[in-house]
């Protein structure tokens, strides 16, 4: 309850700026929140990557507090006609329908990536009210770029505690943000329209990520990873231009910050915000008619200073994070390493050079070979009409190319029915959007190619979660174009039946794929069983721990998931150590690796401890090294307690979960916490 009302506060100051932006600025009210929330990104990211935290967070709740005021003494200039669009209460009451939602059933984290990186770091940031970079030991990757992780500080930012769905929630508010941006031209009596529009664009983040039917509960509003909202944000970039009929500056402001927060989004994010960039200039130099200016420059000199302001802003973001890590981490952000060790530049230039047909590999024709396979037969979204092994059936079967075939339909819709003005827009929209793509599909190419080892980089693995952020902006944007060439039609046009059967279409394929009880909507108690279970594990063996105690993990869990699910759920209180701590190769001639030794052993502890087996004898110098004062018992075998049995003093045969490592110097013994069976 503490936990809803204190992210309900937030959302009231959330509200208190959106107003403001729209009463100060013209901003539609249902574009407001999207201006608001990339601001919010950017404000927080800049002032973090300075250790200003704490400070960034008191100021912007002042400054809600300031606009709430404001508002009061101004309340006569509020026209609750504007404020009250369809967009607007779109967002609002879908915002406060996810807020109660997960405030009753508070989901947490179950995703692989939640523990490694993406619901890791929050926790961090909101414990340590730093960014995670200065906090380095809190986490094994440090270096993402921190957009999203201060969108959800600023939702965590009032109360003592870390509380997950808060994470979801941010997200989730960021969506509707997006979503309401896009149909934001529409006027309150234009329900016939927005109704349809704000049905598919809710829908979108299924559509285009979910490509088969499975008994799993898809976590697609419940989910930390940046794939989702970096598509929605490169989306929103040219939503936020293009969906108002006339551009001000306040307009081409809310567009550079989106565009900023893009960059800070996701590393990918920066190609895609370059991308939106290009394509909002193009409209500004050429198509606009009307004049924006930029501060007191009118005419084309405005014009400029703005598009070199959308150009320079993602290029200042990505260099003042390379010059973040570099000051703070020491590391080269520059220096994407990977399979061929080169730097971005020289994998852009080298990728051209062998696109071109000089000097060309065998791995490069082989892996290019592949996307161009994937783009016809990859299964990667919804829009599946087809089952057969036909070449038609797997194009028809949620590929790419059905997609992009639906989006350029969308957009064909929206020239058809639009003014002149807005046909002449629409189609080079289309035209560079559809290069765009290209492009962004030849560098996701080139990092396969060059960034990515071994099977990874040939099997085009987690092509899906590259690929897919391009179509869910770009479909957004197609759909914002349909209601912009909608406005003036009638409520029993041809384009309103247009828009109702596309509406239709995506309910039809959701409805397919996705049951209500397998979503966000009715997701079953039993699907965090697991997760709750290791909860309640880590809760009972901190009763026996201090910040003091470093603890080894043994399970036998494939690929190593329970080290990060059992870090994040002991941190802050108890430290986890890395090495040796999961994996099914937990046997005396097993030969660990280098790089999973802490950061504070000398190059010779590392070296022996990565060539020797890791006998009983080995493990006991392990811990004595590594500084170990319990062990934590997550899974095992039966070939466990014949090979290290003896080290326990109950024989691993009490059931326990927690030991303490009891050290006499000629003989280590790994003795119950409390007594037999404690924490078990």
């Amino acid at each position: 309850m503490i936990a809803f009302l204190e992210i309900l506060i937030t959302f009231a100051a959330l509200l208190a700026l959106c107003l403001f932006v729209h009463v100060k600025t013209g901003v539609s009210s249902g574009a407001a929140p999207l201006f608001v929330l990339c601001g919010t990104m950017v404000w927080y990211s800049v002032l973090g990557s300075v250790h200003l935290l704490l400070p960034a967070g008191i100021l912007w709740f002042f400054a809600a507090l300031a606009a709430a005021v404001w508002l009061w003494l101004h309340r006569k200039a509020l026209v609750l006609r504007d404020v009250f669009s369809p967009a607007f209460v779109y967002f609002v009451l879908a915002s406060l329908a996810v807020c109660v939602l997960f405030a009753v059933r508070k989901p947490i984290f179950s995703e692989w990536d939640e523990f490694s990186f993406w619901g890791i770091a929050p926790k961090v940031v909101k414990t340590e009210n730093q960014l995670y970079t200065y906090h380095p030991g809190g986490m094994r990757a440090t270096t993402f770029v921190p957009g999203l992780i201060m969108l959800d500080y600023a939702f965590q930012f009032l109360g003592a505690a870390f509380v997950p769905w808060k994470v979801y929630a941010a997200y989730d508010m960021l969506y509707f943000a997006v979503f309401a941006a896009a149909f934001s031209m529409l006027r309150r009596r234009q329900w016939y329209l927005a109704v349809p529009a704000a049905t598919v664009l809710t829908l979108t983040p299924f559509l285009m990520t979910v490509y088969y039917r499975d008994i799993y509960v898809r976590t697609v509003y419940m989910n930390a990873y940046a794939d989702i909202p970096l598509g929605l944000l490169f989306g929103a970039e040219m939503v936020l231009y293009f969906a108002p009929r006339k551009k001000t500056p306040a307009v081409l402001l809310g567009t550079l910050l989106t565009v900023t927060a893009t960059c800070i989004a996701k590393d990918t994010g920066f190609a895609l915000c370059l991308i939106a960039a290009a394509i909002v200039c193009f409209d500004l130099l050429f198509l606009e008619k009307e004049d924006v200016p930029f501060f007191r420059l009118k005419g084309l000199w405005g014009r400029l200073c703005w598009c070199a302001a959308l150009a320079a802003a993602p290029v200042a973001a990505f260099l003042g994070w390379a010059a973040h890590m570099s000051a703070v981490l020491g590391m080269n952000r520059f220096d994407i390493g990977g399979a061929e060790n080169m730097g971005m530049a020289q994998m852009v230039v080298t990728g051209l050079r062998e696109l071109a047909g000089i000097g060309r590999t065998e791995k490069f024709t082989q892996i290019m070979q592949s996307m161009r396979q994937a783009l016809y037969a990859a299964r990667v979204t919804m829009f599946s009409l087809g089952g057969q092994e036909t070449r038609l059936g797997k194009l028809l079967n949620g590929s790419g190319a059905i997609v992009i075939t639906l989006i350029l339909t969308v957009f064909l819709a929206a020239f058809l029915l639009g003014d002149k003005r807005m046909r002449i827009r629409t189609a080079w929209v289309t035209l560079w959007s559809t290069l765009g793509f290209a492009a962004y599909y030849i560098f996701i190419g080139f990092t396969y190619v060059y960034v990515f080892k071994g099977d990874f980089g040939y099997a085009l693995g987690d092509y899906n979660r590259y690929i897919y952020p391009y179509y869910i902006g770009w479909f957004v944007l197609a759909v914002s174009m349909l209601c912009a060439s909608l406005k003036n039609s009638a409520p029993g046009g041809l384009g309103a039946l247009f828009l109702l059967a596309l509406c239709g279409g995506c309910l039809w394929r959701a409805d397919a794929f996705v049951q209500p009880q397998l979503c966000v909507l009715d997701y079953p108690d039993s699907f965090y069983t697991e997760r709750r279970e290791q909860e309640a594990f880590a809760a009972g063996a901190k009763q026996y721990l201090t910040g003091d105690d470093r603890i080894f993990l043994v399970s036998f869990a494939p690929f190593g998931l329970e080290w990060f699910q059992y870090y994040y759920e002991f941190y802050p209180d108890v430290f986890v150590d890395y090495s040796f701590g999961c994996g099914p190769e937990f046997t005396p001639e097993t030969i660990r690796r280098a790089e999973a030794m802490p950061d504070f052993f000398t190059e010779e502890q590392v070296t022996y401890f990565s060539t020797q087996p890791f006998t009983g004898e080995v493990w006991c110098e392990y811990l004595r090294a590594s500084g170990c004062t319990a062990i934590f018992m997550d899974q095992w075998d039966a070939g466990f307690v014949q090979n290290y049995g003896y080290l326990f003093s109950d024989g691993l045969q009490s059931g326990a979960k927690l030991y303490r490592i009891e050290d006499g110097g000629a003989q280590m013994r790994f003795v119950p916490a409390g007594g037999e069976g404690a924490a078990s």
